[in-house]
């Protein structure tokens, strides 16, 4: 177990290995809540990607943010095909 500090304005640093673990970037944005004596500090998922069509395909706008591509693309391929009436869509 790591331990940090707080410091004057109230910020704490997370740990390299933690921040590694959880792939955080900076700019990660957190629920915060207090149970019992403890502060849970839970990661927020990060923004949905935007699939836009350019030049007749489908590409993913950028967020600024790290993005599991294969997830968005998936996600875009069910939506596409609940919207054509679709049951079976491949993974």
């Amino acid at each position: 177990m790591d331990s940090t500090t707080l410091d004057s304005t109230g910020r704490v640093v997370l740990p390299s290995e933690v921040r590694k673990q959880l792939r955080l970037a900076p700019g990660a944005r957190f629920t915060v809540e207090v149970v019992g004596e403890r502060i849970e500090l839970t990661p927020e998922a990060p923004p949905e990607a935007a699939v836009v069509r350019k030049g007749g395909r489908l590409v993913l706008a950028s967020t600024g943010e790290p993005l599991d591509a294969a997830t968005a693309i998936r996600a875009e391929r069910q939506t596409q095909a609940a919207r054509a009436g679709r049951r079976d869509v491949r993974r």
